[in-house]
């Protein structure tokens, strides 16, 4: 496979017919060059392009050829550290701000569907997020004081309720979010690039931009055989952003996760599954899966800072599945993927403008697609003269991520919260036998 291919994925097997757009081989002009060709750059592009910029997006691969064609494809509100964590750090009502950013978000990429006239990237609505131990008698009422907190629409889900969608009794309680859904997320990339250039603006691919530096009011951003004129330049590269900008790439750890679908299951799959959201566990490094094609099931889960593919990723995929419906018995995985997603510490995006016209629009690992609609926005709002919106997430910078230190303590760190995860369930299932003898 050469590099620039799209990496076997049911993603590329079911992706829209696409051409190759050319690489960047002129001097160009623009009112704001964008590095990468992301959902984050996507997004930043679409948005500064539907008010009357012009802008010259640079992708390095093919458009979505990193974590945006390759994830679960869920949308929600929300973000990889948890808001309780959110509102004692911030307090309730900086938290309550950058939650509704969130579902700005989620809005964002809604009205682009609509927009895109594309029904069918919409691939179901709903989601649960599942417990995979008893969360005790005050559950319901946390979770409603949790969501009227932050002005959410999420709602408790008892055990019974949970397990007559999933029937597997390894769940418990569940938060459901009615206002979630899940999509084709490289058909999405896909067509949010035919937009941008249909609004008069520019995305080169295959196109690496390898320099990048300040000339009076404008930035000059340099690949092999073009070079970008810009007042405003905006790093969209999330764990891919290369040397452009060596600084903000160390601030970001590249993390991979994994995903596999399966041959098509038939009714068994109905059977286990009576549900046509997307599903995640709340462990901390839980799976994530939904039905997709009308009887797979893509399933997604197993993150690491070794970022290499495991040689028996669909026998491990495989093993995942069936620890949860061991019901489904022998499964054949169709595909299985690596995708390579930028993580920062402190578990947040970084957005924001970083030196006078230079802005970030970065690590989304582990948010899902809505944050990065929710981070586009707010740095194109910034670059528009509004900056409220990227203040709410000034507390979060762009330090250095720690290098190999940086991932061999990230990599500890998922290990204990997995042994954890493991020591809950399994302290849990043994009071459970107790009772019962």
């Amino acid at each position: 496979m050469a590099e620039v291919d799209y990496p076997a994925s049911w993603y590329a097997a079911t992706r829209d017919a696409d051409t190759a757009r050319a690489p960047l081989a002129t001097q160009a002009e623009a009112d704001v060059a964008v590095v990468g060709g992301g959902f984050a750059g996507l997004h930043v592009a679409r948005l500064l392009a539907q008010k009357g910029k012009r802008v010259v997006l640079l992708e390095r691969r093919r458009i979505g050829w990193g974590a945006s064609g390759r994830n679960g494809g869920f949308v929600g509100p929300g973000y990889a550290q948890r808001s309780g964590a959110l509102i004692d750090r911030l307090g309730l009502d900086r938290a309550r701000q950058l939650y509704a950013q969130s579902q700005r978000g989620v809005a964002i990429v809604r009205d682009a569907i609509s927009e895109l006239g594309r029904p069918d990237i919409l691939m179901g609505t709903g989601k649960l997020s599942v417990s995979r131990t008893d969360q005790g008698a005050g559950f319901a009422d946390r979770t409603r004081r949790l969501a009227e907190q932050l002005g959410a629409a999420f709602e408790p889900w008892e055990t019974s309720r949970v397990r007559a969608v999933l029937a597997t009794e390894r769940y418990h309680q569940a938060i459901h979010d009615p206002t979630s859904f899940h999509i084709h997320p490289l058909n999405f990339a896909l067509a949010l690039a035919d937009d941008i250039e249909r609004l008069g603006s520019v995305v080169h691919e295959t196109t690496d931009a390898v320099e990048m530096t300040r000339d009076g009011s404008f930035w000059q951003v340099r690949a092999a055989h073009g070079a970008i004129k810009a007042p405003h330049v905006v790093l969209a590269g999330n764990a891919d952003l290369g040397a452009v900008q060596p600084r903000l790439a160390r601030a970001v750890l590249p993390v991979a996760t994994y995903v596999a679908v399966t041959e098509k299951l038939g009714a068994r799959l109905g059977e286990a599954i009576r549900w046509a959201g997307a599903t995640s566990d709340t462990r901390r490094a839980g799976d994530y899966y939904r039905v997709v094609d009308g009887d797979r099931l893509l399933w997604g889960g197993r993150i690491t800072t070794d970022t290499t593919e495991p040689r028996r990723l669909r026998e491990l995929m495989r093993g995942d599945m069936l620890s949860v419906y061991p019901q489904l018995g022998n499964i054949d995985i169709a595909y299985a993927w690596p995708g390579i997603m930028g993580y920062a510490p402190h578990k947040m995006p970084q957005v924001g403008e970083v030196e006078t016209g230079l802005w970030v629009c970065s690590a989304f690992g582990g948010h899902g697609v809505a944050q990065t609609a929710a981070g586009a926005d707010a740095v194109a709002a910034g670059i528009l003269g509004d900056p409220s919106r990227c203040h709410l997430f000034a507390s979060f910078g762009t330090g250095w991520a720690g290098g190999a230190a940086g991932r061999a303590a990230t990599q500890l760190a998922y290990w204990g919260l997995q042994m954890r995860d493991w020591w809950d369930e399994k302290r849990q299932a043994q009071n459970a036998e107790t009772l019962r003898t």
